[in-house]
């Protein structure tokens, strides 16, 4: 999986938000099993929850990647 259907499914999963993806596999060395990414939201839909319930709606956009073809996901949000 590329990191721009990464990119597509998490647009696709919060319309209107601003999402940026980055490859952080160079500060993992010696890691060679799935992406290493690091993701920036910025999405209206956080209003009013809590960071971890922000989180928890990356990981479930993502659920069927994480552990799989995502082995590490650094999430940072923010309210649109």
């Amino acid at each position: 999986m590329s990191i721009e259907t990464i990119k597509q499914k998490l647009e696709n999963a919060f319309p209107g938000a601003k999402v940026e993806l980055f490859d952080t596999a160079s500060q993992h060395i010696g890691h060679n099993s799935g992406l290493h990414l690091k993701t920036i939201i910025e999405f209206d839909g956080f209003n009013g929850k809590t960071l971890i319930e922000q989180h928890k709606m990356i990981h479930e956009s993502l659920k069927k990647e994480l552990g799989k073809e995502i082995h590490a996901l650094s999430i940072e949000t923010k309210n649109g």
